[in-house]
């Protein structure tokens, strides 16, 4: 195990904010070298010499630059405090993409750094757009690091570290808060590093079972070892053009249930296996998840059935595209293109919101959309008792006002950035619906678009929308504040 120590400093906090940021991104390179260097095996073993050699050769070359990194800055100390997290978690988010672009780059199977880097990033975000028409020409070693990349940001980069790394002083936690942002920080073990590495073994845990589930009902074995990873992530990159639909019902059903345990908060997910069943049942979003579930999948049914379609196809569809859309897992098993206007719209509402707080899920979180829409209902109340205290809970708790204020400062981050977005790349050329419903998948991790881009291809966007849909997704996948912080006064002028 490694051990850092974030020792107080007397030197500029500035500088030292830098040098821990770079300390802990050769760490991290060198962990992210190791995951390639695993990739570029399943390549090796099946002779395709070309793939292996721009799989490995990234890997050495994202190795060396870590641990240079590392040798540089080893004698400075870590101070993790939440400035140095903020910067810590974004940059390493960006590092991280830019040379995990590097395989398919050097190896020309993407050419373009642009495309290689739109497709690394909405891998580690766990987005799911892509810019390849055909997947399944990919090498093994590169369709496999395409779906490892999911894998890692389904957990997240930083968790993954605090499972093998010790940080003391409260440091460590300054990461898991900037990472794994929401509005529940509870720890499951008394240290941040045990509380890592339990959801660590939850995460492993669904994956194996999941890839034992789907090799059983008939996927090849890498197939299944990549529907596995896509699916625990909830991420929608697919090692199948057709995504989902290139499967059986019975391995559709499969990802029905798995898609719906990973729209769960990872820590009620360990409370189950602990057998601590009663913090299951208190949880108010949870009820509100599989209440949404339910009635947003009938109501999809009920507009999308017709009678010379089986019966149990247009459920399956109804409740397959529910769930990959609530948990923005993005996989696909029809041609939501030929659905009615209203149908779609219920998937967009379904990409804003997202599954649960502390799920893989994106969007803006169950919790938070309960909290707006008490608040609001509150708001009206008021207008006819104006004296009349009513607050807002949560779970049977009274929410403090700082907390209703940061939701809503969220929701209007949200739509700010959305609107920003979307109208840069409507300037781009894009459709004003297909440029928004860009926005919306790229902001909430989700994957598939409106118009050419509804299986979530965006090859045809130009280079400057492709770079703004990225930004965007890491500014999603980080939950806003946690990049936005990094442009406000109080960061800056420290």
């Amino acid at each position: 195990m490694v051990r850092i120590t974030d020792n107080i400093t007397n030197e500029n906090p500035n500088k030292v904010m830098w040098l821990t940021t770079l300390k802990v991104v050769g760490i991290l390179l060198c962990m992210e070298s190791v995951f390639m260097a695993v990739c570029s095996l399943a390549s090796l073993f099946t002779n395709q010499a070309a793939a292996f050699q721009s799989t490995i050769l990234s890997a050495v070359i994202t190795f060396l630059v870590g641990l240079t990194i590392w040798i540089v800055f080893k004698k400075n100390k870590i101070v993790m405090d939440k400035r140095a997290g903020l910067l810590t978690v974004t940059f390493i988010w960006v590092i991280f993409s830019l040379f995990g672009s590097l395989p398919a780059y050097l190896g020309g199977y993407i050419p373009s750094f642009t495309d290689a880097f739109f497709e690394t990033m909405s891998g580690f975000t766990t987005t799911g757009a892509s810019i390849l028409n055909d997947v399944e020409v990919l090498p093994y070693s590169i369709g496999l690091w395409r779906v490892v990349t999911e894998w890692i940001g389904g957990i997240g980069i930083v968790v993954i570290m605090l499972s093998i790394v010790s940080f003391s002083g409260g440091g460590g936690m300054s990461l898991f808060a900037a990472e794994v942002a929401g509005m529940d920080k509870h720890k499951i073990a008394p240290h941040i590093r045990s509380t890592a590495f339990a959801l660590l073994i939850v995460y492993v845990a669904q994956t194996i079972v999941y890839f034992i589930t789907y090799f059983v009902l008939g996927m090849n074995f890498f197939d299944a070892v990549c529907h596995a990873l896509t699916s625990v992530s909830t991420s929608g990159l697919s090692s199948k053009n057709a995504s989902a639909a290139a499967f059986s019902p019975a391995i559709q059903y499969a990802m029905i249930v798995f898609m719906f345990i990973s729209g769960h908060n990872l820590l009620l997910i360990y409370s189950l296996f602990k057998g601590h069943f009663k913090n299951i049942w208190k949880q108010e979003e949870m009820k509100v998840y599989w209440a949404v579930i339910v009635i947003a999948s009938l109501l999809i049914f009920a507009l999308t059935y017709q009678s010379n379609v089986p019966f149990e196809q247009t459920a399956r569809n109804s409740l397959f595209m529910t769930l990959s859309t609530i948990t923005s897992a993005g996989l696909i098993n029809c041609d939501i293109s030929a659905w009615n206007v209203s149908a779609v719209l219920i998937l967009l509402m379904l990409m804003n919101s997202g599954a649960m707080s502390g799920s893989t899920s994106g969007g803006l979180k169950l919790v938070r959309m309960i909290v707006l829409f008490k608040n609001a209902r509150n708001t009206i109340s008021k207008g006819i008792h104006s004296n009349a205290f009513i607050p807002v809970n949560i779970n049977g708790k009274i929410l403090p006002n700082e907390t209703l204020y940061n939701v809503f400062n969220l929701f209007m981050l949200y739509i700010i950035t959305l609107v920003v977005g979307a109208l840069i790349i409507v300037a781009t050329g894009v459709g004003i619906e297909e440029s928004f419903v860009a926005g919306i998948t790229s902001l909430c991790n989700m994957g598939p678009g409106f118009g050419d881009s509804a299986f979530g291809n965006f090859s045809h966007f130009s280079n400057v929308a492709k770079w703004v849909m990225a930004a965007m997704m890491c500014i999603g996948r980080l939950e806003l504040v946690t990049v936005f912080a990094l442009f406000s006064k109080q960061f800056l002028r420290r």
